[in-house]
């Protein structure tokens, strides 16, 4: 993992000028939801209606061990730049006197996804949730139509589904007025998203005809604050109540019998009760919270049925390659911001601020341990759907290759038909093989670092660490669940691996989190967690 110095040439400068006019490649749409967790999803395992998604899947293909960086704005910096978040400089975004890495500016030399696909001729659309714009550097260049999109519907800052505080259609800055009367009465982001997708594919296909199109569908559900129309909720109300210990034993059995992931069920997260513990008052309140985060899911996926359906309309479904995923585990931090919490207001209405919490959340990622932030299997674990019938013969297979974010880039350059910029190392490899033959594996190295905690996986083995407690060795062929810490039996290996980690994080520019500090106190001091 050698890093390169970023020195863009003239030669890509004159592309990204001048597209060329683009090569028999397939349309792609590339869907990412916000804070979902690994079995949320009925082909992963839940009871959740995705029925849209599950169809996907039996078309066409599901990964078992994907990954992502365990965080929202540092998977979508990978995803986009097919560099780890260090090396984008987005691993945080503290300002220009912290080190490079945690600057939150990621230089022009680095071409974005969208940059690379237009310059070959791709037509590219943004909608929803962006978090790559810079934090000092270059802040207007740094919002999507500034990286290669043509089309943006952008959410700017949300903290509300029914009236996003600040959106960016294309050039133009919109701001939710304070007052709630002026409210829209019929907006919720989700629909809106998708009001746009559809209204941008109705204009390519009419406008551009046969050139392909980049479509980056970035959904900010189901993040919190947990919010959906009440109907959705409703119709979810009473499905959780045997609660999330149950929930957690019935997702790993699906996910056994299907031979996506076997393993022993972890203990519960030590901060969440047991279920038969509450009162039934808790009970039906906690059966709440999970009745508004399945609605949210459940309209993400109805909302790509209309994406799906005007695809085939414009006869466009054969050829276009789809890939949904989450930026990371499903969250566990408890807080409240934006417009506040009203505990009188209809729970998942615009005037409440609920979050899914640890309980749920410990569910939501099951059969996998913690959430969100951290880098065991729940934090940095997500379903990969691959549909494209064009590509992808054997419909309903498993892939068991394993894969990360890292890798989209290189993966949709060979889709694409186009070499990726020299000057750039990239750290991910190009699944395409896995992809057509999904019986196909090979073996990867993959690092992790995120808010100090960390990870290493080589082969089979992987290193999980923490911040502040001891490094875990884990066979995750034999223990993906990461119940049988290995650490104390295989000593030598454990300590090779951690310097392989150190070695690594040296090269990309981590620094430890407790040197950080002096670039963010409260930050660092007051860290959200469960």
């Amino acid at each position: 993992m050698m890093l390169r110095s970023y020195v863009i040439s003239s030669v890509l400068l004159l592309a990204t000028a001048f597209p060329v006019e683009a090569k028999d490649g397939p349309n792609i749409l590339l869907v990412m939801v916000d804070d979902m967790g690994f079995s949320d999803l009925g082909c992963y395992g839940s009871s959740i209606d995705t029925p849209v998604l599950d169809g996907l899947a039996a078309n066409g293909l599901r990964f078992s061990s994907f990954y992502n960086t365990g965080r929202c704005w540092s998977t979508r910096a990978a995803l986009m730049t097919g560099v780890h978040q260090h090396q984008a400089g987005k691993a945080m975004s503290f300002g220009a006197n912290a080190p490079r890495a945690y600057q939150g500016n990621i230089p022009r030399s680095l071409p974005f996804l969208s940059e690379l696909l237009h310059t070959q001729g791709y037509a590219t659309y943004h909608l929803g949730k962006w978090h790559l714009n810079n934090r000092t550097n270059r802040i207007a260049e740094s919002w999507p139509l500034g990286r290669g999109f043509n089309r943006s519907y952008c959410i700017a800052s949300q903290n509300n589904f029914f009236a996003p505080w600040t959106m960016r259609d294309e050039d133009e800055i919109i701001r939710r007025p304070k007052d709630r009367s002026q409210w829209p009465s019929d907006y919720y982001i989700t629909t809106a998203l998708t009001d746009r997708a559809v209204e941008n594919l109705d204009e390519h296909f009419k406008v551009q005809g046969d050139t392909p199109f980049f479509m980056y569908l970035a959904h900010t559900a189901p993040h919190f604050p947990l919010h959906a129309p009440q109907e959705t909720i409703e119709k979810y109300l009473g499905t959780f109540k045997h609660g999330w210990d149950e929930e957690r034993k019935r997702r790993l059995s699906y996910l056994e019998s299907t031979g996506l992931v076997s393993g022993t069920l972890p203990e519960r997260d030590e901060v969440v009760s047991a279920w038969e513990t509450l009162t039934e008052n808790e009970k039906d309140q906690w059966d709440v919270r999970m009745a508004i985060h399945a609605a949210m899911i459940d309209i993400v996926d109805q909302q790509l049925g209309r994406v799906i359906n005007k695809l085939r309309q414009h006869q466009a479904l054969e050829n276009t390659l789809i890939l949904f995923l989450s930026d990371n585990g499903a969250s566990a931090e408890k807080l409240v911001r934006g417009d506040g919490h009203d505990p009188d207001a209809l729970p998942g209405s615009g005037e409440t601020y609920l979050c899914l919490e640890a309980g749920w959340s410990n569910a939501a990622n099951s059969p996998f341990r913690e959430h969100k932030m951290w880098m065991h299997e729940g934090g940095i674990s997500t379903p990969l759907i691959v549909h494209w019938p064009k590509g992808v013969r054997k419909s309903g297979a498993i892939s068991h290759q394993v894969g990360h974010v890292l890798d989209i880039v290189p993966t949709l350059a060979e889709v694409a038909g186009f070499d990726l910029p020299e000057h750039v190392h990239y750290q991910g490899s190009s699944l395409l093989r896995a992809i057509k033959k999904p019986q196909q594996r090979d073996t990867r190295v993959l690092f992790w670092e995120h808010v100090g905690n960390k990870a290493l996986r080589i082969g089979d083995l992987k290193i999980v660490q923490e911040l502040g407690k001891p490094w875990e060795l884990y066979n995750i062929a034999e223990d993906r669940t990461e119940t049988n810490d290995l650490s104390q039996l295989l000593p030598t290996m454990l300590t090779s691996m951690v310097k392989f980690w150190d070695d690594t994080a040296r090269e990309i520019g981590v620094v430890e989190w407790d040197r950080l500090e002096e670039f963010h106190p409260n930050y660092a001091k007051d860290y959200r967690r469960k």
